[in-house]
């Protein structure tokens, strides 16, 4: 007892004497130094180096998983030749688990952590380096509140792509989670730019060949034009638009708070960029859905293992609803194309039979751990459930409310007003009854049996019964349609039925079919072109594999197939004729 008596004696002096404030303690800090400088070794070295430490010991830990990607990958298995130091005093290093260690400092105010890291072959090589974040850098397990900085050794003629702030030849950034959201291109790269509502917005482009850089260009600037009009003025002053089109089976992209990093197959793009307008919308819509109004259990994140949530279906599916309704409203897609990409996913969901088992909720809470097709898709029942929403809102409220009002009530709940009050710089999480809780507040109505019935639970959605309200006339019924044995998502294949046609034919999952028997398809023509074939005669599908195309015979067998097509009604009242004007951004909401 004497001794804690002494220790708080001796705080409470320090407290009291002049010039002692709080404020004049040195704040802890965390530079980086990343040396590229070998592409050609496939190897990175990275110093760590932290600033005004008073700890003994110290933990050190590198992610397992990366926020968006939910898999657990232990980027751990790339680090080797790791040591600490301070000055030229070689520091212990003891492993705790594999993916932490504990420096033992002595106390030192400043040391460093060095170590190597293989960067995989198709995001380094002699043009440039990709580097994701949580792959690439140590944290403090205790102090991921520290603010972070990197600097580059680099190649000559490379330059840096990023979402930090750039000052001089350092970047920064408030924390770490802020620092390892902001992946970074080095390398020889295509830059464009624009400006937009207060905001200046790049492209990063690595390409393995030429592309239209100013149609991409053209097209970001349509999406973020539209987009920025949900929620007015985005909540930064630079986003990057991070681009690889290179050899690559399908595309990806994964959201970042001022960036996105996409990935395209480089043939689809260098024959029409506009392939990559859903993925950009999507991923540029998800700077406000995911990344600022998440699931509590989304942030702050915990790095060391899987974190689960119900709530994906948002988080994704809804996403996509804007990012896909934004195309339309954009000019991008023509209200018939907009049309034909909502039958075609009415079509995936009442064809995927898993949708009677497993409810949305189940499915993004169960996505680390369900690697089995097919499954209940949460990007693609959660775009319905947004489309189905939305509609819902507008014609109950006869044009007065939307869904875009509910979005905007979650970011003032859990965003914005958190942020003002000083309870984190992106605000605050929304609990698991959030989203639910949003809708009663906006709408005025009690939503909790839709909510029970539809998300909760597994009741066929009710498509037809709401978009008829609203003024559409989605033709749903089931024909005996020819089958290749393969499930499809556009014109790329998802999953190859095991001792099915496409299997006995030579497909694999990730092909596209890009003609059938000698005709060019698209995503917006394959569906028809599908139906012209006939059961049991032989069928020449034309196949892009990575950089080869293949001609593979294949005879179609019959399977009784959801179909849907979706237009507006043939005599839509007035008011639904101005609903769906609205919702197209043809008019201004009521």
């Amino acid at each position: 007892m004497a001794r804690r008596l002494t220790l708080l004696f001796a705080v409470l002096l320090l407290a009291a004497l002049p010039g002692r404030s709080q404020e004049s303690i040195p704040r802890l800090s965390v530079s980086y130094a990343v040396d590229a400088s070998t592409p050609e070794s496939g190897r990175i070295r990275v110093v760590m180096t932290v600033r005004n430490n008073v700890e003994q010991d110290v933990d050190i830990s590198i992610p397992s998983w990366a926020p968006g990607a939910y898999r657990i990958v232990k980027y751990c298995k790339q680090v080797t030749n790791l040591e600490a130091a301070s000055d030229a005093r070689k520091l212990e290093v003891a492993p705790v688990d594999d993916q932490t260690w504990t420096v033992k400092t002595g106390g030192a105010s400043r040391f460093t952590v060095a170590y190597d890291l293989g960067v995989d072959r198709g995001r380094m090589d002699k043009d440039h380096c990709f580097l994701a974040g949580p792959d690439t850098y140590f944290y403090l397990v205790k102090h991921k509140e520290t603010p972070c900085s990197v600097g580059f050794t680099l190649p000559d003629g490379w330059r840096v792509g990023t979402g930090l702030d750039a000052d001089g030849p350092i970047y920064r950034a408030r924390d770490y989670d802020t620092f390892i959201d902001c992946p970074t291109e080095l390398g020889r790269f295509e830059l464009h730019s624009f400006q937009a509502d207060g905001a200046v917005y790049e492209l990063v482009i690595h390409a393995k060949g030429p592309v239209d850089g100013e149609k991409l260009t053209e097209m970001c600037r349509k999406v973020v034009v539209e987009q920025n009009k949900v929620f007015g003025a985005p909540p930064f002053k630079r986003y990057v638009f991070l681009y690889h089109f290179k050899e690559a089976v399908g595309g990806r992209g994964l959201e970042h708070l001022n960036s996105t990093d996409i990935i395209m197959p480089y043939t689809a793009v260098k024959v029409d960029p506009m392939i990559a307008a859903s993925v950009t919308s999507h991923e540029y819509y998800h700077l406000w859905n995911v990344k600022r109004i998440r699931p509590v259990e989304l942030g702050p994140f915990d790095y060391t293992k899987i974190v689960r949530t119900k709530a994906l279906w948002l988080c994704e599916g809804v996403t996509s609803y804007f990012g896909d309704r934004g195309l339309a409203r954009s000019g991008i897609w023509s209200d018939q194309q907009y049309f034909d990409h909502l039958g075609s996913e009415i079509e995936t969901l009442q064809n995927n039979p898993d949708r009677k088992v497993t409810s949305v909720e189940k499915a993004s809470e169960s996505v680390w751990d369900r690697k089995d097709w097919p499954r209940v898709d949460y990007y693609n029942k959660g775009e319905l459930l947004g489309l189905l929403i939305d509609l819902r809102i507008r014609t109950s409220s006869r044009g007065t409310k939307t869904l875009d009002d509910v979005m905007r009530h979650l970011y003032r709940k859990y965003v914005a007003g958190p942020a003002e009050e000083g309870r984190g710089p992106i605000g605050v999480g929304f609990p698991e009854n959030g989203v639910l809780q949003a809708l009663n507040d906006v709408t005025g109505e009690d939503w909790s049996s839709f909510y029970q019935r539809y998300i909760s639970g597994v009741e066929e959605l009710p498509i037809v019964e709401v978009m008829e309200a609203a003024g559409l006339s989605p033709a749903l019924h089931s024909v005996d349609t020819p089958d290749l044995g393969a499930d499809l998502r556009g014109t790329s294949i998802l999953y190859v039925v095991g001792g099915g046609e496409a299997e006995k034919a030579g497909l694999k999952q990730g092909d596209r079919i890009v003609g059938i028997n000698g005709a060019e398809v698209t995503r917006a023509t394959i569906r028809e072109a599908l139906t012209r074939l006939t059961p049991g005669e032989e069928a020449r599908l034309t196949i892009q594999r990575l950089e080869e195309r293949l001609e593979l015979p294949l005879k179609p067998g019959v399977r009784q197939r959801a179909v849907c097509k979706v237009r507006r009604s043939e005599a839509p009242t007035e008011l639904q004729k101005r609903l769906i004007d609205a919702w197209l951004g043809k008019a201004r909401d009521f």
